[in-house]
């Protein structure tokens, strides 16, 4: 193979090592046979009853394969590595450098602010960015779409006294709701931020290093789209607010096993969560 793949394994049955390097995983719907050398990243999902395989697990990390365990309740996966990679694979050191150039960090928060505000035109138009704004003046403008969009928001689901942090204070379910709905998704950004070598805490827009920071940061193009099927319950269940939470997080479930296609690479894809 010319590059290493990354490994996604639901509900692992098991794992054996044969000669020559190469690992078989046997897992819920189908099985992988691939050489250490042909693989990016292992990632178990889901309960599994396995007994835990130190030597082959050893030999992944020694050859730079992270392994990261992770399931639905889980927050924050659990990670096994070798330490930092310092080859010519080494995403980290390349993200923190592209970070410390103003110059990339301006660019990329630009893009990420542009993308949210796209995904949130079905409330609101967006705002147009000034050339050479700084990174003070973009989150001062993504403020000032915020209070807009919040606004119409409430607006829509008959609720215009509420705001967008007022599950502070107990009154508010749909903020609650929403919230929820961003624990959700945050978990599943993490794993594959995680998977693909990246630093969570070290985000572009979002910039401090004692959170989760990039992956709020690469939170914010989808941001719009899951806040939509939120309203959607809202509206739908005007009278159910004690259950906003469990039906918008299962309403965000649906999203994700929905089809679309994604113009870049011109592929239809589906998140597809194994029940």
């Amino acid at each position: 193979m010319a590059h290493r793949v990354p490994v996604w394994l639901p509900y692992l049955k098991t794992v054996n090592e044969s000669k020559g390097g190469v690992i078989h995983f046997e897992y819920k719907g189908g099985e992988e046979t691939l050489k250490l050398s042909d693989i990016s990243c292992v990632m178990i999902y889901g309960e599994t009853e396995m007994s835990f395989k130190l030597p082959v697990f050893e030999k992944m990390t020694r050859a730079g394969i992270p392994i990261i365990y992770t399931r639905r309740n889980i927050a924050s996966p659990m990670v096994i590595h070798g330490g930092l990679r310092h080859d010519s694979e080494d995403t980290v050191t390349a993200q923190i450098l592209a970070r410390e150039n103003e110059k990339k960090r301006i660019h990329i928060s630009r893009q990420l602010l542009v993308a949210k505000m796209e995904s949130m035109k079905y409330l609101v138009p967006a705002i147009e960015l000034p050339p050479h704004a700084t990174i003070a003046e973009l989150r001062n403008l993504e403020a000032q779409h915020a209070k807009k969009y919040w606004g119409e928001y409430f607006e829509r689901i008959g609720r215009p006294e509420w705001s967008r942090r007022g599950a502070e204070t107990g009154i508010n379910p749909a903020s609650s709701a929403l919230d929820a709905g961003s624990h959700f998704i945050s978990g599943i950004v993490l794993r594959w931020t995680l998977y693909h070598h990246l630093s969570p805490s070290h985000g572009f827009f979002h910039v401090p290093t004692d959170y989760q920071s990039l992956v709020y940061d690469l939170m914010e193009p989808y941001r719009g789209i899951f806040d939509f099927e939120l309203m959607r319950v809202f509206v739908e269940y005007p009278n159910h607010k004690e259950k906003w939470v469990p039906f918008a997080i299962n309403a965000l479930k649906d999203k994700y096993n929905s089809r679309c296609y994604v113009p870049l690479t011109r592929q239809i894809v589906t998140y597809h969560e194994y029940s």
